[in-house]
């Protein structure tokens, strides 16, 4: 098939890493409905990575949610990547907002948020959520963006949540 991205992940015995989570893991393809309104909704129940302090594993959640502009994530690459965090050491927040980032980076999409759902520790739930908007962003389009999403995630948070 002509046109086709050629991808190094995908289709391929990939090599496994659990440590040092890096950007360069992820692979994009080129958005195939630009001036299209759409989005992405991608949910890995699996995610683990490690406390910084006690080395102790914490298993979460990830939902990532984005606008695609011009590209948008392989899933396997995101997978490969997402495993990356399995023996890295860093707070649910920092990994919440690492992903947000380094997917900004790679997909630049008009909106991504990134939301972490963890276990309690502790008795305490955490749920971190990031969110990164394209520069120069309406307030129109964000609501736009925010949305559609909530539209494809079916995510609604409660009133007062979020900053309401």
């Amino acid at each position: 098939m002509q046109g086709t991205p050629q991808f190094s992940a995908l289709g391929r015995r990939a090599q496994y890493r659990y440590d040092s989570p890096d950007a360069s893991a992820l692979e994009a393809f080129d958005n195939p409905h630009p001036g299209s309104r759409w989005a992405v909704v991608l949910w890995c129940s699996e995610f683990t990575s490690l406390c910084p302090v006690t080395g102790q594993p914490d298993y979460g959640a990830l939902r990532i949610d984005y606008v695609p502009e011009g590209r948008c994530v392989e899933s396997k690459s995101l997978k490969l990547y997402l495993m990356r965090y399995r023996n890295h050491g860093a707070f649910h927040e920092d990994c919440v907002n690492q992903v947000a980032n380094d997917l900004f980076s790679v997909l630049t999409p008009r909106y991504l948020r990134v939301f972490g759902d963890f276990r309690p520790r502790g008795g305490i739930a955490i749920k971190p959520l990031a969110v990164r908007m394209a520069p120069g962003l309406s307030e129109a389009e964000e609501a736009r963006c925010v949305a559609l999403l909530d539209q494809a995630a079916g995510f609604r948070p409660p009133a007062g949540d979020l900053g309401d």
